[in-house]
């Protein structure tokens, strides 16, 4: 009798803990799949408690279901964000690298991959999953939105995103919550063929490999909530249109998408606020903190430490890529990096950026600058005096991983005059608007 009264007793146990809630959440992400996951870890990993509804009773993926084997032929050296980190986490890889992901992409099990999500998914901190669960009631109620979920769990977040393949979400928002569509509220994609026709370029939150073309995918195409702080990722409202019969090829795409949105979510959340309020800046910044590429400069190794500053002074216009189609495989964008830069290139940007650099660029006509042209115009600008000369010299290997001595007559490669701007002027820093235009 006893015995049987501990089971019992345990047995009560268990089933208290398996159906304790969850920890108070911020942000909800429902739906299956690619986006729904990346949305979830990425808004785990900017610090916001998140709760994820998986309506299936367990995570499944292109990746994952049947017995072949798969091969990513999409995104060739241009793997980024997490779908970067499934990538290296499939191989047990020390590093992020071209090579690596590279290779990963050749041979993927439905085990590996299934294995691999799961590893990502357990490992995410502030995440709490709760699968073969609907959302069965939405309502808005001041600035949070108030879900109750099939299981009888009631939640009150300040944002949710819809990952469903289906926008299941939708028929439960009641039109006076809906917000109106306006054709200027969006920015298309923006192919690399055109990339400098706008300044749009400057926002951009992800690359997006489609139809043998590369795009951009900028931060307004994106800032399309359904309602205050509701997304959808899927179907005709949402921002994926085109992907409902995914092939493996499409899974980085869903994922970066996902990613993106899970970004714009969590910014909401965290900050209590509406995309209206975004500081697009940060928010590139905090998908570059996590492995993003926003730009597909295919001369830049994704291991490059010197990566980041580079893709910030792209996105700046300081320092533009060109197409090459030297391979004769269709025009990439590249960066140039070895290549020398003049006055002429960096004077446009920098007189809409800082306006003291006028008097600088006024006397001077550079078809080729040293190290030391460069350093002046960084002293001029920042009011900064020799300590700089110092600041560099000591840096140069240690910090900054140039090849070569340190030379203040040497011309300066593209590359590393963009490091030094980023590091010394912090033009990213200087935020844009939803069109590209710089907000001094």
């Amino acid at each position: 009798m006893y015995r049987i009264s501990v089971l019992c007793v345990l047995l009560l146990i268990s089933s208290l803990s398996f159906a304790q809630k969850p920890a108070k959440a911020k942000l909800i992400i429902y739906g299956q799949g690619e986006a729904a996951l990346a949305s979830a870890i990425q808004a785990s990993k900017s610090g916001v408690t998140t709760l994820w509804i998986n309506p299936d009773a367990a995570f499944s993926s292109n990746l994952t279901e049947g017995q072949d084997i798969k091969s990513i032929n999409s995104y060739k050296n241009l793997d980024a964000g997490l779908w970067a980190e499934f990538l290296k986490l499939s191989l047990n890889a020390k590093e992020y690298s071209d090579s690596v992901f590279n290779y990963a992409k050749v041979y993927l099990s439905p085990q590996i991959s299934k294995n691999t999500f799961e590893k990502m998914i357990d490992s995410a901190e502030n995440l709490s999953v709760i699968y073969n669960t609907e959302i069965e009631r939405i309502k808005k109620s001041g600035k949070k939105w108030k879900i109750d979920l099939s299981n009888g769990q009631k939640y009150s977040v300040y944002a949710l995103v819809d990952a469903s393949k289906q926008a299941k979400l939708i028929p439960l928002i009641s039109e006076k919550e809906r917000l109106e569509k306006k054709e200027t509220d969006s920015i298309s994609p923006i192919n690399t063929n055109q990339l400098y026709n706008s300044t749009a370029y400057r926002t951009s939150l992800m690359v997006e490999d489609r139809d043998g073309h590369e795009w951009l995918i900028p931060t307004a195409s994106l800032l399309k909530p359904y309602a205050e702080n509701f997304f959808v990722v899927h179907g005709p409202n949402g921002l994926i249109q085109k992907l409902n019969e995914a092939t493996p090829d499409d899974v980085p795409t869903l994922m970066l998408y996902g990613q993106s949105i899970g970004a714009i979510a969590s910014y909401c959340a965290f900050f209590e606020t509406t995309v209206d309020k975004i500081n697009i800046r940060t928010l590139q910044g905090e998908l570059l903190a996590f492995k993003g590429q926003l730009l597909p400069f295919h001369d830049v190794a994704f291991e490059d430490v010197n990566n980041s500053s580079i893709q910030r002074i792209g996105l700046t216009g300081i320092i533009q890529g060109r197409l090459d189609n030297e391979d004769g495989k269709g025009a990439k964008l590249i960066f140039d990096v070895d290549k020398h830069v003049s006055s002429m290139e960096l004077e446009p940007i920098m007189h809409s950026l800082y306006t003291r650099s006028q008097i600088w660029f006024s006397d001077k006509s550079i078809e080729e600058l040293k190290l030391k042209d460069l350093i002046s115009l960084i002293k001029f600008i920042a009011l900064k005096g020799d300590e700089l000369d110092t600041q560099i010299e000591n840096g140069w290997e240690k910090k900054f991983h140039f090849n070569g001595i340190y030379d203040p007559e040497c011309l300066i490669t593209r590359k590393q005059a963009a490091v030094l701007i980023d590091n010394y002027l912090q033009p990213f820093s200087i935020k844009v608007n939803k069109a590209g235009s710089f907000q001094r």
